[in-house]
């Protein structure tokens, strides 16, 4: 049996709602502009940069402590 990996940006995009109230911190960790988060997380902007895709997966992957860690790790690309 294969399991089915979530993609990519709706891993960002589920992890985003999870630490939703943490979005200027993240914004301000990732370097990606607060509208710019917002709208990802959102759904407002359909096909996102990939650099700030990225950024946000890399983000959620290196803190442990969340439990969308393991998911990032297992989202495709």
């Amino acid at each position: 049996m294969e399991h089915q990996h979530e993609p990519w940006l709706q891993t960002v995009v589920r992890s985003l709602q999870d630490a939703k109230g943490k979005w200027r911190v993240i914004s301000s960790e990732t370097g990606i502009p607060y509208d710019t988060l917002t709208k990802i997380a959102l759904g407002r902007v359909a096909d996102p940069r990939v650099s700030n895709v990225q950024a946000l997966f890399d983000y959620f992957a290196s803190r442990p402590e969340r439990s969308t860690a393991a998911d990032c790790a297992r989202a495709t690309y």
